[in-house]
């Protein structure tokens, strides 16, 4: 395995403790047995088991990112379709490919380290934005841009943290159904 593949693995194998227990779970030597690589390794790969966390919420945000930008340029590629309904089916998407990067951000794991919060809040942030421009520009008359869509933002995230922790029950396709009229109501259009 190549350096490269074996940080991935290391990375993987934290993950899945994360998810399973939390952060406060994760020791150098599990990670280790679980990677069947030498301690030392995952010393040698991120420094500390700090090091080793900013690695992988760096490495799932951008998963994440890109996932939600993806969705975003799929919109702008089809201008005859609503484009929360283009943005929300390819976040979904993004979503079913890789559930555990956007689990981790849906659906915090118990002792998350701060870059967690603050990586989670710069994400929020950026969505918020982006709802709120659309909400403006689909409707300049809405009243509130800003706290519709603080409102469709917590929804939003509610449901998808459903749909990942209990993706039999809160479907896809049972989203896809309710988000885009629930939309319609809340923007106005």
């Amino acid at each position: 395995m190549s350096a490269a593949q074996r940080r991935e693995q290391i990375l993987d194998v934290t993950r899945s403790i994360v998810l399973d227990e939390g952060f406060h779970e994760v020791t150098p030597g599990r990670i280790a047995a679980g990677a069947g690589v030498d301690r030392s390794l995952v010393y040698q790969q991120f420094g500390d088991l700090a090091g080793l966390f900013v690695a992988l919420i760096d490495r799932e945000i951008t998963i994440a990112g890109e996932g939600f930008a993806a969705a975003v340029a799929a919109a702008a590629d089809q201008p005859e379709r609503p484009t929360f309904d283009t943005v929300f089916d390819g976040v979904l998407a993004a979503i079913d490919e890789n559930p555990s990067a956007w689990r981790l951000f849906l659906s915090p794991p118990q002792g998350a380290p701060p870059e967690l919060h603050a990586r989670l809040a710069e994400s929020t942030k950026l969505v918020r934005g982006f709802l709120q421009d659309e909400l403006e520009r689909l409707n300049p008359d809405l009243e509130d841009p800003e706290l519709t869509a603080l409102a469709l933002h917590a929804a939003g995230s509610e449901l998808l943290h459903q749909h990942v922790v209990n993706p039999t029950a809160v479907t896809a396709d049972r989203l896809r159904a309710f988000i885009p009229a629930a939309i319609a109501r809340r923007s106005g259009r």
